[in-house]
């Protein structure tokens, strides 16, 4: 767009008019003209307060576009505005402003009346990655919407602090979603703390095969061999997805304890938990895998004849 030929002292002037079409429009107009927009600061703090949404909105965009930090404090007098809108657009521009000082209004809004502002405020926390977030994010994940539990839950895995390790496993125990549930073995994996060890072998006998999939992933992740029996006893779970990811838990581990187990997984009849149980018995490192990695170069799957072949060439390597 050609930027336009109207002094700029007009387009300032239009931002008083009373026309709302007029303001937004100048609004629109200013933030377009990048060399000279900065000098609008001033006249753009009052319609902060302008009895038009849209104007009001406007200003909210555009005062967090200029980058000033003077606009803050004027910017969360309006975070009790009885808009939602608002407010989810007053936290975004906070953020854009000055992350450190949109902390405070940010734990705040997790607990907001609005619920598109509970979960916003949940997923800006864990771009921002602070670790000042943790504990109001535990405090959030007494959340009823289970979207906004999900994010926080998600959240506290990446942020790495091993305070979120018991609320996490009591999230695995207890909640009705089978998504947070997921989730919070997951976030268990990522946070490394071997307190996690124990209620994730647990949630490995859950009814929902995919929080017993994910549970068996974690368990891998933390590679703790105290999951080596319950591991080899996933081999024979009903769900084949299940059974697969077993397989590779049990080859991040490294326990020599696997070895005949996942010898007898090369017989199972979903090709992916062959190819998996060839991919672990490569890594694992024991000379009495080999013959029966040969036969498996008969398998009626592509895929897993060149699993086969890479784990007997690892085994030969290793001997």
């Amino acid at each position: 767009m050609k930027p336009s030929h109207v002094p700029f002292a007009t387009l300032l002037a239009g931002l008083a008019d009373a026309d709302r079409q007029v303001r937004r429009q100048a609004i629109g107009s200013i933030m377009r003209r990048r060399s000279e927009r900065g000098q609008a600061f001033p006249a753009l703090l009052p319609l902060l307060n302008d009895p038009e949404y849209p104007v009001c909105e406007a200003a909210i965009r555009a005062l967090g576009t200029l980058g000033n930090p003077q606009a803050i404090p004027a910017l969360r007098a309006l975070l009790t505005h009885q808009n939602a809108r608002l407010r989810l657009l007053v936290l975004q521009a906070l953020v854009q402003l000055d992350q450190r000082q949109a902390l405070l209004p940010l734990f705040a809004a997790l607990h907001d009346r609005a619920l598109s502002i509970r979960r916003e405020a949940a997923r800006v926390l864990g771009e921002l990655g602070n670790a000042r977030a943790v504990a109001p994010l535990i405090a959030a994940l007494a959340e009823t919407d289970q979207w906004v539990r999900l994010n926080v839950v998600m959240v506290l895995g990446t942020l790495g602090d091993t305070r979120a390790v018991a609320p996490l496993t009591t999230v695995l125990a207890e909640d009705w979603s089978v998504g947070v549930r997921q989730a919070a073995a997951k976030a268990l994996g990522l946070l490394g703390d071997a307190n996690a060890v124990a209620p994730l072998i647990v949630a490995l006998d859950d009814v929902n095969a995919r929080i017993r999939e994910v549970a068996a992933s974690a368990l891998g992740t933390l590679r703790d061999t105290r999951a080596v029996a319950p591991l080899i006893a996933q081999l024979h779970d009903a769900d084949a997805r299940v059974r697969e990811v077993a397989a590779s838990a049990l080859r991040a581990l490294g326990d020599a304890r696997a070895v005949d187990p996942l010898l007898a997984q090369l017989h199972d009849a979903d090709h992916d938990i062959r190819r998996a149980a060839a991919t672990a018995l490569g890594q694992l490192c024991d000379a009495r895998a080999i013959e029966p990695l040969r036969a498996l170069l008969a398998d009626p799957n592509p895929s897993v004849i060149q699993r086969a072949r890479e784990a007997i060439a690892q085994l030969e390597g290793s001997v």
